[in-house]
């Protein structure tokens, strides 16, 4: 029998960051693998083209009730469900009911499921036939605080870079950009991409702006772009800092860019850093390194496994700012050529690698031929 396979997911198109990213994988795989598939979405209202086809997607917009309703006449439909969320045990619960045959395969990102699950978060963890892990350190995390989860059903899924990425050929620092930050020829950019958020405070840019006069009383010229939207909170708190450390012209927030200007950001930087302690991948390091960007993350989340333990890239102890200045002053004096980094980088993240390995899985899970 042909397995009739349902993508059930919150947020693809509508929102940006890793999660997104992840889904967006996953729904150009299953189309470019011309795998038999419905596209299911709480919170999208559509779904871009060349990613699916429109006939396979279903999108609700946020629609909650009428969600429901919709799943409670589908739920027969599909002997196979993805599972893009925990957040989404509910409507499992409800297609189990209905369907109890159904095989359910469910992703696991990151801090949704790091710590201690019950009641229905923790029936989907052992209802789920098989779960997606997005790196190592996910799947230890899930495991050390979740027991009773058999180990041998979680599989490895890292990220990967969007099927339509741009990677650049020429790696010289855009001119425009120089002009609108005011980039002098001799100063040096140092790069972090992040949303701004006063709930999310473990990405490390606050570290960063700790470690970044040491580095100009060095002899360094550096300025360090912060890019991403900041709520309210967020933003005073880290200009605030900017301000006690004496750098305001030597760090820049930006705001939100357009996505149409990412790469260009990622040529404009000599290295990207990103020292957090709370991600389950880091959608942003292998972005850098797909730029020809040199690469510091923190080594005690999700950023392991985006630079290989090391070998992408260094990482840093998240809560030392001396060890992160150090680090920051090697990777500028370190000389390496952009094209093998992205080229490296291709050879384990690129949207064909996770597409064969989207494949290969799904053959392990018996779901495919």
């Amino acid at each position: 029998m042909v397995n009739k396979i349902s993508f059930l997911y919150l947020t693809a198109f509508s929102k940006t960051g890793g999660i997104e990213q992840f889904n967006k994988n996953i729904i150009a795989s299953l189309h470019q693998l011309n795998i038999e598939s419905d596209i299911i979405s709480v919170y999208d209202e559509q779904c871009v083209d060349y990613y699916s086809t429109p006939n396979t997607f279903k999108g609700f917009g946020g629609k909650k009730i009428k969600y429901l309703l919709s799943l409670l006449s589908f739920a027969k439909k599909y002997n196979v469900f993805i599972i893009g969320h925990i957040n989404l045990a509910w409507p499992v619960y409800l297609i189990k009911i209905l369907n109890p045959t159904a095989k359910i395969i469910l992703i696991a990102h990151g801090v949704e499921v790091w710590e201690v699950q019950k009641k229905i978060s923790l029936w989907l963890l052992k209802t789920a036939n098989f779960i997606l892990a997005v790196s190592n350190y996910t799947k230890s995390r899930l495991l050390n605080n979740n027991p009773s989860i058999e180990i041998d059903k979680i599989k490895i899924l890292p990220n990967a870079v969007d099927p339509f990425f741009s990677y650049p050929t020429d790696f010289a620092r855009p001119d425009y950009l120089l002009k609108r930050y005011n980039v002098k020829e001799n100063e040096k950019i140092v790069l972090s991409i992040a949303r701004l958020s006063s709930e999310e405070q473990y990405k490390g840019y606050d570290l960063v702006i700790n470690s970044l006069k040491k580095i100009i009383n060095d002899g360094y010229v550096v300025k360090y772009l912060i890019v991403g939207k900041a709520d309210n909170i967020e933003f005073e708190r880290i200009n605030n800092l900017i301000v006690a450390k004496g750098l305001t012209e030597s760090v820049i927030l930006t705001g939100f860019i357009p996505l149409n200007e990412l790469v260009d950001h990622y040529l404009l930087a000599e290295i990207f850093v990103l020292p957090s302690s709370g991600e389950g991948f880091g959608i942003v390091f292998i972005e850098a390194l797909a730029c020809g960007l040199k690469v510091i993350a923190g080594n005690k989340d999700g950023s392991v496994d985006a630079l290989l333990n090391g070998k992408l890239g260094a990482l840093v102890d998240p809560q030392n700012p001396l060890a992160l200045s150090k680090e920051i002053i090697h990777s500028l004096n370190l000389k390496v050529h952009s094209n093998e980094i992205q080229l490296e980088m291709k050879k384990h993240f690129s949207f064909p690698v996770f597409k064969e390995n989207v494949l290969r899985l799904f053959h392990e899970f018996k779901i495919i031929d």
